[in-house]
């Protein structure tokens, strides 16, 4: 099994669209995806308009429950959710000093390992305890740009961050940046993908970008993946199964099939 965690320095820049809807996308093509929630404020759960009731990943964390019995279904067999959970604002504190050094997330990772390919794991915002201890047990990460001047600003901090805890022992790769609310008729907003394409090295920056488009509103609103927004998905969508297909050469997720050859459109 493989683990990536999504993580910025910066709030706002997409986490945890991207988390939810590239966790769709890769379940759809194929990969059997847990989708864990570090984040206190429960931003899957909200994401899909759920309320933190189930006992989740505090549950698992604090009572000890078995993994199995705490994941939510979703209508694909590959695609599995474990939400932060019923966590009090006063907890929180507690629960950033226990992960922070991913010792109790060792569990999570090997249970998960009986159920998924791919543990993609949802961050708060930063470089905390609870960011801190997700990257310690992730082989890669993934980081969202804003195509926004703040954002870009914040890049160096979030690779110094990430070389200072690879410098303390923990094997977590950059696996790549992706940028988000890419806005091309803005020429503010291309200047920083433009700076990020000149400045970083190439095989570091995603081919695929993610646009800014009111089809998340709506998808949000809906609480459900741009995927599944309606029978006729948004065209926008089809952005995560690029990222997809880009990010499972790079996870060695990809998968040959053993008859590929073209298909014949006559009968």
């Amino acid at each position: 099994m493989k683990s990536l965690c999504i993580a910025s320095a910066k709030g706002g820049v997409g986490k945890t669209t991207v988390s939810l809807n590239l966790a769709y996308a890769m379940a759809t093509r194929g990969t059997r995806v847990l989708l864990a929630d570090l984040d206190p404020q429960g931003a899957v759960a909200h994401s899909l308009g759920r309320r933190e009731l189930e006992p989740g990943l505090a549950g698992f964390l604090a009572q000890e429950l078995p993994l199995e019995e705490l994941l939510l279904k979703t209508r694909l067999d590959g695609l599995s959710l474990l939400p932060m959970g019923d966590l009090a604002v006063e907890d929180t504190p507690a629960l950033a000093s226990m992960l922070s050094d991913g010792a109790p997330l060792g569990r999570l990772l090997r249970e998960a390992a009986d159920v998924a390919d791919l543990l993609l794991i949802d961050t708060p915002c930063g470089f905390g305890g609870i960011t801190r201890g997700a990257l310690s047990v992730s082989d890669h990460v993934l980081l969202p740009v804003q195509a926004e001047p703040l954002s870009l600003r914040t890049l160096d901090q979030t690779l110094e961050a990430i070389a200072g805890l690879r410098g303390q022992g923990l094997a977590v790769e950059l696996l790549g940046v992706v940028i988000t609310m890419l806005q091309q008729r803005d020429p503010d907003s291309l200047a920083v993908a433009e700076e990020l394409w000149s400045r970083m090295p190439p095989e570091l920056v995603l081919d695929t970008t993610i646009p800014r488009d009111k089809a998340f509103l709506r998808a949000s609103g809906a609480g459900v993946p741009l995927g599944l927004l309606g029978r006729r998905p948004p065209p926008v969508h089809v952005v995560f199964d690029r990222l997809a297909q880009e990010l499972e050469a790079r996870l060695g997720l990809d998968r040959k099939e053993e008859d590929d050859a073209p298909i014949p459109l006559l009968a």
